[in-house]
């Protein structure tokens, strides 16, 4: 197998394909990248057996066949090269990696079975990648990082109201957002890994269009010659709904930049600024922003905003609470609440497209 392939392409195409492998595997092969050349495309593939990421590149003086190499170093070394043409080389038991005058030889891949391709090829629903990616952007940080959790590791993908929704929640907070395509059945659910959500944000930044298609197994996204599956999460995600509060009385419009701004200055304070609550006080006069340490002191600051309803106090985390607002992306937001111990309920201004909940905490 001999091949050559710009750098830039190459390394794209290696450095997507390679966050899918693992090196925790107790199948080595798992850790590798599969390199099939045939007619003058190379796909390169790698997976971690839950998750896989395909990218087909076009390239020239090739010899067919079929390789592993080691994902991570593969990867490093083709970006290490300099720009311009990148050859391949496979012999026995090496590979030579070669550009200009530089020159890796690298070690082929652990041998064994190398995953066979699953999900879907054609047939999805397309809609415009700037929408998902803002989405995702906005929804899968607030899916729970622990493994322990089950389906609170993922994302619910379910169709409403002919509209495309992404739900996530850790159980301290949920966010929700609703994407203006017909992608699946009203009714329809499915719950997609976060981890593989997040990788493909990355792989949509170029794109254009992004093709969708869930089966009952597996999720396929198609960007153009790149592809990622992901196998679905099992079980019963949360019944998301009834925490949506009707109409909360109390309701604040505010600047995201300044208030986001003041949560950054106050926290200054405090040794341990995701343990240190965060008291928001919202009244007639304004919006006093105060965090308390009894090791750095005490800060707060005053903030002009628009309320409506009576006065009130929370405790919040502030990391979760700057997270929900940043992720408005709006110039206004509004902050709804009915008392100091239920939810708040985060929107951009005039935007009903994106939800965001937060539970505050104890005083």
């Amino acid at each position: 197998m001999k091949f050559r392939c710009e750098r830039d392409i190459l390394a794209d195409a290696f450095g997507a394909a390679s966050r899918a492998a693992t090196g925790r595997a107790t199948n080595p092969t798992l850790s590798c990248l599969r390199l099939v050349l045939a007619g003058g495309s190379l796909r390169v593939t790698g997976t971690d057996g839950d998750l896989t990421i395909e990218a087909v590149v076009p390239v020239a003086d090739g010899k067919d066949g079929v390789v592993l190499l080691p994902a991570k170093l593969a990867s490093e070394v083709v970006r290490s090269l300099p720009s311009g043409a990148v050859t391949i080389d496979v012999g026995d038991d090496k590979v030579q990696i070669s550009a200009s005058r530089v020159n890796f030889s690298v070690p082929t891949g652990a041998e064994g079975d190398f995953p066979k391709w699953s999900g879907s090829v054609g047939g999805g629903v397309t809609i415009p990648a700037a929408s998902l990616s803002e989405a995702l952007k906005q929804v899968v940080r607030a899916a729970s990082t622990d493994d322990a959790r089950g389906v609170l590791t993922g994302v619910l993908i379910t169709g409403v109201d002919t509209k495309l929704r992404l739900v996530a929640t850790d159980s301290y907070r949920l966010a929700i957002r609703d994407i203006d395509a017909a992608v699946l059945p009203d009714g329809a659910k499915f719950v997609v890994p976060a981890r593989a959500l997040g990788e493909l944000q990355r792989l949509l930044g170029n794109a254009e269009t992004v093709s969708i298609n869930i089966t009952d197994n597996d999720a396929t996204f198609e960007m153009g010659a790149t592809r990622l599956v992901t196998r679905l999460l099992a079980g019963t995600f949360a019944d998301y709904q009834r925490l949506i509060p009707p109409s909360p009385p109390n309701s604040l419009t505010i600047s995201r930049d300044s208030v986001l701004e003041s949560i950054r200055r106050v926290k200054l304070v405090a040794r341990d600024p995701i343990g240190t609550p965060l008291r928001i006080r919202i009244a007639s006069d304004g919006v006093t922003l105060r965090m308390v340490s009894q090791d750095s002191g005490e800060a707060h600051e005053q903030l002009d905003g628009d309320m409506s309803g009576n006065e009130i106090e929370m405790s919040f985390n502030n990391e979760l609470l700057a997270a929900g607002i940043e992720a408005c992306g709006a110039e206004l937001v509004t902050i709804q609440t009915s008392e100091p111990g239920k939810l708040a309920v985060i929107r951009p201004k005039d935007d009903p497209s994106y939800t965001y909940l937060l539970m505050p905490l104890r005083s």
